[in-house]
């Protein structure tokens, strides 16, 4: 999870009736870099669009849920092995936690090339401690789905494709989601 992805958590939660117009359910966002479908269920829209990436946010069905779909880019070094880009892409995610806030229910990091490349599947959650929401600071779970990957046109640059939910409760059709919102990511083929 990351610092950013929490944010826009808040944004959501935040926003009013005149935010951003609703995105068209599984809609291509194409570049060179990464093809970006959009998450294919109503209320998407879009947070950020830059170099760096693209975040997308919708409300969930009861009050206090909140869900988001990014993709960001990530710059890596040489890796000798499998287990050595395992344990970078685990540093990379523990360096954005705050201990204070998230303590942390249970991280499974697997290394994977079912798409033909190097990939780390990360799936996660916590309880957010200082949860702010429009009604004020709340606890609240935090479950995530994320796949990182080696880009396999570009060595030195990897992805994060990330998905998650921050709620009352856990959504038990996460990784459902987070596995249709994945598979809309992918390198183009020129």
């Amino acid at each position: 999870m990351n610092k950013i992805a929490m944010l826009l958590g808040v944004v959501v939660l935040a926003g009013c009736q005149s935010g951003p117009p609703p995105l068209i359910p599984g809609q291509l966002i194409a570049d060179r870099f990464l093809n970006v479908r959009v998450p294919n269920s109503e209320g998407w829209v879009l947070l950020d669009a830059s170099v760096q990436g693209r975040a997308f946010a919708r409300r969930g069905a009861s009050s206090g849920d909140s869900y988001i779909a990014k993709v960001s880019g990530l710059s890596l070094p040489e890796f000798k092995d499998s287990h050595e880009f395992v344990s970078f892409i685990k540093q990379h995610f523990e360096k954005n936690v705050s201990p204070d806030r998230f303590k942390s229910i249970e991280n499974n990091y697997e290394y994977t090339e079912k798409r033909g490349y190097p990939c780390v599947q990360v799936k996660g959650g916590s309880v957010d401690t200082k949860a702010q929401t429009p009604s004020g600071q709340q606890i609240l779970k935090y479950q995530f789905y994320s796949l990182a990957c080696q880009h396999p046109k570009h060595k030195d640059v990897g992805f994060v494709i990330d998905y998650s939910h921050r709620g009352p409760s856990l959504d038990t059709t996460l990784d459902a989601q987070a596995e249709a919102f994945i598979e809309g990511v992918q390198v183009p083929d020129k």
